[in-house]
């Protein structure tokens, strides 16, 4: 592939039990109304101005097996952002944790068990220390 990506834009699709619960949730994430609506029990939020990248919220009423993995979204405050969803959302996040000169970071769940999260890098990307040892290793991180 010569350095260069063949993949130009990327989608996450989040199952939830009731469409207008989900719309009502992730409008208060996302603080907007979905970017486009093409059928009842499809909304999608574009998350990333200028790039394809789109949070799919579809419905499922016959049960929600929610993502096995974490998403989490970068900000520039996750404290601050981590207070907003607590208040506009009524999510119980957990407490910050961070890397030392890397990150911090805050996860919750959406009423159908996704699981979502806040991201605040401390340096830029390209700066950060390579800390090594294993992102299993709790002594490496602090929580608040």
């Amino acid at each position: 592939m010569d350095g260069e990506s063949r993949f130009s834009g990327l989608t996450l699709q989040i199952p939830v039990g009731d469409v207008e619960a989900g719309r009502r949730f992730y409008a208060g994430l996302f603080e907007r109304e979905p970017d486009f609506a093409p059928h009842d029990d499809f909304l999608e939020w574009r998350v990333l101005a200028g790039v394809e990248v789109w949070w799919q919220v579809v419905g499922q009423p016959d049960g929600v097996r929610p993502l096995g993995s974490r998403i989490r979204l970068r900000v520039d405050d996750v404290r601050a952002a981590t207070q907003r969803a607590h208040a506009r959302l009524g999510v119980a996040a957990s407490p910050i944790t961070t890397l030392p000169g890397v990150v911090s970071f805050s996860d919750f769940d959406d009423p159908w068990g996704n699981r979502i999260g806040f991201y605040q890098d401390l340096v830029p990307s390209d700066e950060q220390p390579e800390p090594g040892g294993s992102a299993h290793d709790e002594r490496m991180f602090e929580q608040e």
